[in-house]
């Protein structure tokens, strides 16, 4: 497989950067603020987490575009830089 691989939610509150196989990036959508995780796969939910992702196979996790993340990921940055100024 080929990393990364990008994911959303299906309510798309979240979206996802997966870049290994015991790591990802999410930036969640909570009301209007936003959030930024980046996440280390040390515990078995996480990494059961991620497997779910990578494999779309629940409704919860969708297939995305690079696109789509990076918007997110900007949009959430500029929110990030705007409340610290």
């Amino acid at each position: 497989m080929d990393f990364p691989q990008y994911r959303k939610r299906f309510d798309n509150k979240s979206f996802y950067k997966v870049t290994s196989f015991t790591t990802f990036e999410e930036v969640q959508l909570v009301g209007k603020r936003f959030l930024i995780h980046l996440v280390h796969a040390k515990k078995y939910f996480e990494q059961l987490q991620i497997q779910d992702m990578l494999t779309s196979e629940m409704e919860m996790y969708q297939r995305s575009e690079e696109s789509e993340f990076e918007e997110q990921f900007q949009a959430a940055k500029m929110f990030i830089e705007n409340k610290n100024s």
